[in-house]
């Protein structure tokens, strides 16, 4: 039981075990003078002006009493006929005993089982499952304990009863008060807790995107680093409002800002993922065979990253497909490798801008061929906040290779298929058309389009602009050191969805109304 639950349960059984006991003292005393049994309820009050102990609950505790009464009677009288100072230690040791079997009740493994069942993670005692009918039946675990051990051994305490009822009533009326006033102000807590880590996680991250099986989703799973064990994302709820505690017993924090380096798993492929809190923006490349996309992208990461160095903002590639090493030889990128593949992840940081993950699907050319039996490899369009179609100018003009209405044709038909639209279907996911190898082919960023229709690709420009809402055209140099122009496209889709983030890394003025 973590610190949390340990305060809740020393308040609520605390109270009414400090109050159980006055009453015991108080009983014991009375049974001393009298040698009946007769049990007082400690409750101090003020009585015709006087300061007083005991409270005497009138005709309800004398019909109660009377069972126990006469239960004492038979034993001691008709059965073993005891009388005077004996009599008086019997009838207390009976009182004493009874007292005892509902104490019992606060030490039970059922008074304390707050494990969770579907999420293994601790629930608040005061919120688990049928939270206040358990907590009332505290006093009676002596029977419930039985039955947790061992179902025949219920008859024990069932037999006693008698000795502890009235104790166990007494004790169940005074922890009612205290329950309701604590679920009471834990509630009043978990919905301010929830309220604030709400604002704060729609305001600075707002989903997550799996790099595995590229859907999104609210919130991931997250993976006990101490034990393995896979529990709902942790907020403010039933299972705690500062942090959860798995069933192992181990914490894990659920406010904002704290649970950046939990490890996290992804609620539909199960695999492991890294989220940091950041804000995704998810980005696929479509492009032919050489088309220059890989090349491309590592300019993007290589221009990002010192761009940001350079305003005191950390850009951390995660994945190895966009690690320093590639980036500095991304002159000599190898051909990206055909099949499903991890998307390439990258996250920034800075003391003025929360998290953000770029997303990058860099795509083999190969899935863009016409051809029989192919594969749809669905997580690559499953979401996107844009898309980068890449076109080799210079192959355009020479007639070789795919043309860019081709490579379309075979990407139209996955990305509706995936989506589940008509082919008629109008996107508004941006689309950046670039056109790669500047440094060779000299065109500008305004003259693409015009390059495309005078180059046999009329209907290509025609038929995208119909399908696409938000089209723009770039012209990009990927190689060498004077490669930034290379971010353009990434930039302008970023600028879309975060404008907060363009601005706080302003690699060049490259967001311009789409055409």
């Amino acid at each position: 039981m973590n610190g949390m639950n340990k305060a809740i349960v020393g308040i609520v059984l605390g109270i009414a075990l400090v109050y159980s006991i006055g009453s015991f003292v108080l009983t014991a005393i009375e049974i001393w003078n009298t040698g009946d049994i007769t049990i007082v309820m400690f409750m101090p009050h003020l009585k015709d002006g006087a300061f007083d102990l005991d409270y005497r609950l009138g005709e309800l505790s004398g019909i109660a009493l009377g069972y126990y009464d006469r239960f004492v009677d038979y034993i001691l009288d008709d059965l073993i006929h005891i009388e005077g100072d004996s009599r008086k230690f019997i009838v207390l040791a009976i009182a004493a005993a009874g007292f005892a079997m509902s104490v019992i009740g606060f030490a039970v493994k059922p008074t304390f089982d707050i494990k969770g069942r579907t999420n293994p993670a601790e629930y608040l005692w005061t919120h688990r499952p049928e939270a206040f009918a358990r907590a009332v039946l505290t006093p009676w675990g002596f029977l419930t304990g039985m039955w947790y051990i061992k179902k025949p051994l219920v008859i024990i305490p069932i037999i006693l009863l008698p000795l502890y009822a009235w104790w166990s009533l007494l004790m169940t009326a005074l922890i009612v008060i205290p329950f309701l006033i604590v679920k009471a102000v834990v509630s009043m807590k978990i919905s301010r807790a929830a309220k604030l880590e709400k604002r704060e996680y729609g305001k600075s991250t707002q989903y997550a995107v799996c790099p595995v099986c590229k859907r999104n989703f609210r919130r991931p799973n997250v993976k006990c680093q101490k034990c393995g064990l896979v529990l709902d994302y942790p907020v403010p709820n039933i299972y705690g409002y500062k942090y959860h505690t798995c069933n192992k017993g181990h914490e894990i924090p659920c406010q904002s800002g704290k649970r950046a380096n939990l490890h996290t798993v992804c609620p539909h492929c199960n695999a492991d993922i890294e989220t940091r809190e950041a804000k995704p923006i998810a980005v696929a490349m479509v492009g032919a065979c050489g088309s220059g996309k890989t090349t491309m992208m590592l300019a993007m990461v290589k221009t990002v990253t010192a761009s940001g160095r350079a305003r005191d903002i950390s850009v951390d590639a995660s994945t190895h497909g966009i690690s320093r090493s590639m980036t500095d030889a991304k002159d000599y990128a190898p051909p990206t490798s055909s099949g499903e593949l991890d998307s390439e992840c990258m996250f920034i940081r800075s003391r003025t801008l929360s998290d953000r993950e770029i997303l990058v699907n860099d795509i083999s050319g190969h899935e863009f061929e016409a051809k029989q039996g192919k594969s749809l490899f669905e997580e690559y369009f499953t979401y996107s906040d844009g898309i980068v179609f890449a076109f080799d100018p210079v192959m355009l003009a020479k007639g070789r290779g795919q043309t860019p209405m081709e490579v379309f044709e075979s990407f139209h038909y996955m990305f509706t298929q995936i989506n589940q639209v008509s082919p008629s279907h109008v996107s508004k996911v941006p689309f950046a058309v670039v056109a790669t190898h500047s440094d060779v082919s000299k065109i500008k960023d305004g003259d693409v389009r015009q390059y495309l229709q005078d180059n046999g690709q009329e209907a290509f420009v025609r038929v995208l602009e119909s399908l696409f809402t938000t089209v723009s055209y770039f012209s990009v140099c990927s190689a060498g050191e004077e490669c930034s122009s290379a971010a353009k496209p990434f930039w302008w889709i970023a600028g879309l969805v975060d404008r907060e983030l363009v601005e706080a890394i302003p690699i060049e003025r490259c967001v311009r109304a789409p055409k």
